[in-house]
């Protein structure tokens, strides 16, 4: 988060941060929307203990703040745990994530595609059994 802070000045850089009250305004609308649709309903199940949710995307800055950030983000993230890797030709999706083995949860998760210069943060908890079905049956 403090890097997307720093980045905020950065011209052509996008950032949406959803706090607890937008985010509380989503899983209303999912609700609506899951009366008719069990999709919606799994996409639901796991939204519920999201808390925050923050969106940067800086594709459209400078070259060189391209690679300013993604080196930045590459480092902060080369210790953490990747749960899973998708890959399409040269793109790449990583998801990182904390998991309690204790509760089978995961926490704040990170998607993150550097070809892309997109980063996704959600922050809260999601049930790992209900993330690896939506996953599998995408």
């Amino acid at each position: 988060m403090a890097l997307i802070s720093e980045c905020r000045g950065c011209e052509g850089a996008d950032i949406v941060q959803l706090g607890r009250l937008s985010t509380g305004a989503i899983k209303g609308a999912l609700r609506v929307a899951a009366i008719g649709d069990r999709e919606v309903r799994e996409v639901l199940k796991l939204a519920r203990g999201l808390n925050s949710i923050s969106i940067f995307d800086y594709g459209g800055c400078s070259n060189a703040d391209k690679m300013y950030i993604t080196g930045r983000l590459d480092a902060l993230l080369s210790g953490s745990e990747v749960l899973m890797e998708a890959r399409d030709g040269s793109d790449r999706l990583r998801i990182f994530g904390v998991v309690d083995d204790r509760t089978a949860n995961v926490r704040d998760i990170v998607l993150y595609a550097p070809s892309s210069c997109s980063l996704i943060c959600l922050f809260g908890t999601i049930p790992v059994d209900k993330a690896v079905h939506i996953i599998d049956n995408d």
